[in-house]
């Protein structure tokens, strides 16, 4: 246990101080979202020490694992956000050909009623193109990054990765019991995160 405790500290001394965090991620240019980055890694180092000790039940332990999975996915969803939009505002990608189009409705109207229990109505419609934006689902987010050439498809379904382990925090969807996270799955997602951090930064600094 003492041995395990040390490992854990010396990770969290190494880390430390916070601004270490933001250094990582100096290439987010938007400060706020930086800061919450650093927030959110502080906190997955937190998840690890504590996972680490070894007075925790598994069922702890691998619900400690996981959330330190769904906030790695946090991370890797917001730099790819934040990259999109980059390449958005300097006009290196265009929406229309990135983004999924909708429809979107224009106009409604009335036209003839048979009877009580039946009518005709209209409806007028356009094709839309919703702005990425932090709120954006991670799905549509992944798909834009990939056709714009952003993420190659090997990166693309390393993010697809990433983004169906984040989503397991929908407990109401899962379709098996979910207790068997562990250290070495971690490190997957971890290794797996860094590939696509690192793929965002490249991308950011050619900006």
């Amino acid at each position: 246990m003492k041995q395990s405790e040390e490992k854990s500290d010396e990770v969290i001394d190494e880390l430390m101080p916070k601004e270490t965090f933001e250094k990582r991620f100096s290439f987010i240019t938007n400060d706020t979202l930086k800061k919450n980055i650093a927030i959110a890694f502080e906190y997955i180092v937190f998840l690890i020490d504590t996972a680490g000790k070894e007075n925790h039940k598994q069922l702890i332990r691998s619900s400690l694992y996981k959330d330190a999975t769904v906030y790695t996915g946090t991370i890797v969803e917001a730099c790819l956000c934040h990259v999109l939009m980059k390449y958005f505002s300097v006009n290196k990608l265009q929406k229309t050909k990135v983004l999924t189009p909708e429809w979107k409705e224009e106009a409604q109207g009335f036209i003839h009623e048979f009877s009580k229990k039946k009518r005709i109505r209209y409806v007028i419609e356009h094709i839309s193109y919703e702005d990425i934006r932090d709120s954006s689902n991670f799905i549509e987010i992944n798909r834009a990054c990939l056709r714009g050439r952003i993420l190659s498809k090997k990166e693309y379904e390393i993010a697809e990765e990433i983004r169906i382990a984040r989503n397991k925090i929908h407990v109401s969807g899962l379709k098996e019991i979910d207790n068997s996270y562990s250290k070495e799955k971690l490190d997957e997602i971890f290794s797996k995160a860094n590939k696509i951090i690192r793929k965002v930064e490249k991308k950011l600094l050619k900006l």
